[in-house]
């Protein structure tokens, strides 16, 4: 039985993972649209990766993994792409060039 709930994790880890690692490249993505002045684009991306990153800490909350300590990556990867991604648009990134 402890073998099976253990390939469970597994199972999870990996597939949080692949979430993880796509949600940071929305959050590239994001960076690339800010970058070129595709305001659309930023949107679409922000909202992405911020409500993907919510979703995936709620899901790691209900299933009890939220607290253990062997889950804590996971979610502090998802805060960290939320706090990147609201930083960078308090900051305007890109920010306009200063005028000399």
């Amino acid at each position: 039985m402890a073998r099976r709930s253990r390939n469970r994790y597994r199972e999870m880890e990996k597939l949080m993972s692949k979430i993880i690692f796509g949600d940071a490249l929305v959050f590239v993505l994001y960076l690339a649209c800010a970058a070129f002045g595709w305001n659309v684009l930023k949107v679409i991306t922000a909202i992405i990766a911020i409500f993907g990153s919510l979703l995936c800490v709620g899901w790691l909350y209900l299933t009890g993994e939220f607290n253990r300590r062997r889950s804590l990556w996971m979610v502090t990867a998802f805060i960290c792409i939320v706090i990147c991604v609201v930083v960078s648009m308090l900051l305007n990134y890109p920010c306009p060039a200063p005028t000399v």
